[in-house]
């Protein structure tokens, strides 16, 4: 046929076609409602791979939701806006005058984007994007606290370690306390309401920008006040901080060049270090520690106002980089559909925050969009958690496309004889194939359109989970909603694949002879036991050389490291698929065992003749198949849901170490402690307490140890697991910590020679 008379035959058909769309849906409707046993497990396969692939996909979506809401949680500023350049003779484009600077910052707040601006003192500038590669970030140092000296002889601000601090986010620059000096924006409005919500106590208020400059106000961290036993209202009689003049490689300075000391990072740069000192400040609150946000700003730092330096120390802390403006978003503009939404909202307000100039002309800004940032590190972690996710998701689809095959097979194998009798009285293949793929097409697009709401609806409850069937609600509403690439992917992935073995398998059954469709008989393949086998075997030699490399083995069976890695990846899948394939031949020999044992039985005759007609063999093979799918899946949700809950449980009570722990700012005794407790309960519980002393123990030629001395109680007390006690006993290991014995971790024992 040439290709013109194609395009009239087609110009001709498809207007025919649409018209009877209807009535052939109509059709296909109800006799896929009147046929619904035969397509209950074409139902089932497609809407359970539509519910696994939509509630993976969905989860991710609502999983960055999750992660950027409460990511937003952590940072007190949304954006760092600095000058364009670094502060230097030779550039332009920056001023040292703080008053302008405070001036300046009411051009941000006039914008509708920004919801409120301060004047900072803090880390260094880094002129760029914090991302991966950037070696500005190495030379971007805070304010390092150094000193402290208080009025009060009770107070100890020189505790060995007090400044020590450990950033967990971010390469590592720095590794001390910083110090982070806030203009009077930060003292009213968005910013004081963010500032004040940790604050420990009713001593502790954020005052008004007039009441902080009176009394010189400083903020402490609760790590730092435990250390130092600092209460509020101490005076502080000198506080001395560093900044960096001058940074450079290894190499490149030496004790000549700096005026003041170099500090030398975990990376080796080198930082010129000079101290300045402030007196007379006030602390006026201290507040419990957030949990560690973007690495461009300083982690929970000592607060102080601003009018507490002089107009020198100003300008020099300006001139030597240490200045931006803090800037809070009006966050119910921001996006939270999804990252990608605000990641574009955020690069159209930095580039038109960028493309202006301030204070007529004199200052030009480089924007870091903190929040921006954060997003590209939650994409990586969600780049992780994703992965395994698609992995979990691998061994489901199976599953979901084992029982959609089932069903085909199973489905199509009824209609056999109908097939057959359609075609002895008169239709042709293309008719019979076009209602079979039709009445399919009905039940696979309910099948999925169920399985999509219920992956909608059942994601927010996943989200929720804080253990095994335990909720929790997330405080802030999430919207799952998949996009429209991905939403037509999950179409593919299920109404396409059941259309697609849908049409190879009812071609089959087309070209069958119509003797041969009404037959008592079909003609099956042989199975490929050999692909069985080799999955199996492939994954079991994976399985035997992680055990043995877990068991002392240095090496294990496989050698090569590309190999090995790839059969760890691939071969517990490979291993159990393998595995359900073979034991799903052993179930599809059942029927015959029984037959064997029940043949020469009498009494079960009845037993005999049911088992005859229990279904071919390959029916019974994809059913065992899918029975062991099912089984191994389960048993593997559960067993992951419980040991994830037992994982967290654990864990909380290493850091913790009993059911609560309490620190104190003021000496208490453990009875105190008790009616503390008893008092706020609002249940009656009986309290038991028992204070855990904790030492430094400083050997002759070695680093400084923290040692842990149990008192009386602490048995019953404390909880204790096996990694950290000598043997599995407790009580024995209590009656050996009281006959004077003690233990030590690995590192410790090196440290004193054990």
């Amino acid at each position: 046929m040439s290709l013109s008379s194609r395009f009239s035959t087609m110009r001709r058909d498809v207007p025919r076609k649409l018209r009877d769309l209807p009535s052939n849906l109509r059709l296909a409707a109800i006799g896929a409602w009147r046929g619904r046993e035969r397509g209950i497990a074409v139902f089932a396969g497609v809407f359970l791979a539509s519910l696994v692939i939509t509630t993976v996909l969905s989860y991710g979506v609502g999983l960055s939701q999750v992660f950027f809401e409460n990511s937003l949680e952590n940072d007190v500023f949304d954006a760092k806006v600095e000058f364009n350049k670094a502060p230097s003779n030779d550039t332009s484009g920056w001023t040292n005058d703080t008053g302008t600077l405070i001036e300046t910052c009411d051009e941000f707040t006039v914008m509708d984007e920004f919801s409120d601006c301060t004047v900072v003192l803090g880390k260094k500038g880094l002129h760029s994007q914090f991302t991966f590669g950037n070696e500005d970030v190495y030379l971007a140092l805070p304010l390092a606290m150094e000193s402290a000296n208080s009025t009060d002889p009770l107070r100890d601000w020189d505790t060995e370690g007090i400044w020590d601090y450990e950033y967990r986010n971010g390469p590592p620059v720095f590794d001390g306390r910083a110090i982070t000096f806030l203009g009077p924006g930060a003292f009213d409005g968005v910013l004081a309401d963010r500032l004040s919500e940790n604050l420990i106590g009713e001593e502790s208020i954020w005052v008004s920008p007039e009441e902080v400059e009176a009394q010189r106000g400083v903020y402490i961290p609760s790590d730092v006040a435990s250390k130092a036993n600092a209460e509020v209202g101490d005076i502080l009689r000198t506080l001395n901080f560093s900044y960096t003049s001058e940074s450079a490689l290894p190499g490149s300075m030496d004790e000549d060049d700096c005026e003041g000391k170099i500090y030398s990072s975990r990376e080796g740069v080198l930082h010129c270090q000079q101290v300045l000192i402030v007196e007379n400040l006030t602390i006026l609150g201290i507040y419990a520690p957030w949990d560690q946000g973007n690495p461009t700003l300083s982690a929970n730092p000592v607060y102080a106002t601003l009018t507490v330096l002089n107009e020198t120390q100003k300008v020099t802390l300006i001139d030597n980089d240490h200045f931006f403006f803090g800037l809070t978003l009006d966050r119910s503009l921001l996006p939270t559909t999804s990252t990608a939404d605000a990641t574009d909202w955020l690069d159209d307000l930095s580039r038109d925050t960028e493309e202006k100039t301030y204070n007529d002309g004199q200052i030009e800004i480089y924007y870091v969009d903190i929040v921006g940032s954060t997003i590209v590190f939650l994409e990586i972690f969600l780049g992780l958690i994703q992965a395994f996710d698609y992995v979990i998701m691998i061994p489901i689809v199976v599953l979901s496309l084992s029982v959609l095959i089932y069903g085909l097979i199973l489905s199509l194998e009824q209609r056999r004889r109908e097939i057959s009798i359609h075609r002895v009285i008169g239709a042709s293949s293309k008719d019979l194939q076009s209602m079979v793929l039709l009445e399919l097409a009905v039940v696979s697009f309910v099948a999925w359109f169920a399985g999509y709401l219920l992956a909608m609806a059942a994601v927010p409850i996943v989200l929720a989970s804080v253990g095994f069937m335990q909720f929790e609600a997330l405080g802030f509403s999430v919207n799952p909603a998949l996009s429209l690439g991905a939403t037509i992917f999950t179409i593919i992935a299920t109404l396409g694949l059941a259309l697609i073995f849908g049409r190879s398998r009812a071609r089959d059954f087309m070209e069958l002879e119509i003797d041969e469709g009404v037959s008592r008989v079909k003609k099956v393949s042989k199975p490929k036991v050999w692909l069985h086998w080799t999955l199996f075997l492939v994954g079991s030699l994976g399985a035997i050389d992680t055990y043995l490399e877990m068991n002392g083995s240095e090496d294990g069976i496989l050698t090569n490291w590309f190999v090995e890695g790839l059969i760890n990846i691939f071969g517990p899948f490979m291993l159990w698929i393998g595995g359900a394939l073979l034991l799903g031949r052993i179930g599809a020999a059942g029927p015959r065992i029984m037959q064997f044992f029940f043949s020469r039985t009498p009494l079960l005759s009845d037993v005999k003749r049911g088992l005859k007609g229990s279904g071919s063999t390959e029916s019974v093979n994809r059913l065992a198949v899918i029975m062991l799918l099912t089984l191994s899946i389960v048993t593997l949700a559960a067993v992951q849901g419980y040991t994830g809950t037992n994982v967290d449980e654990v864990t909380s009570d290493l850091e913790v170490g009993s059911d609560l722990q309490v620190v104190t700012l003021e000496p208490v005794n453990s009875t105190q402690i008790e009616a503390l407790i008893e008092d706020l309960s609002q249940e009656d519980v009986t309290v038991k307490a028992v204070t855990v002393p904790e030492i430094s123990l400083i050997p002759n030629d070695g680093e400084t140890l923290t040692a842990y001395v149990l008192l009386n109680d602490s048995e019953d007390v404390l909880k204790w697991f096996p990694q950290a006690i000598p043997g599995d006993d407790v009580s024995a290991a209590m009656d050996a910590y009281q006959s004077g014995g003690f233990s030590a971790g690995t590192d410790a024992a090196y440290a004193m020679d054990l």
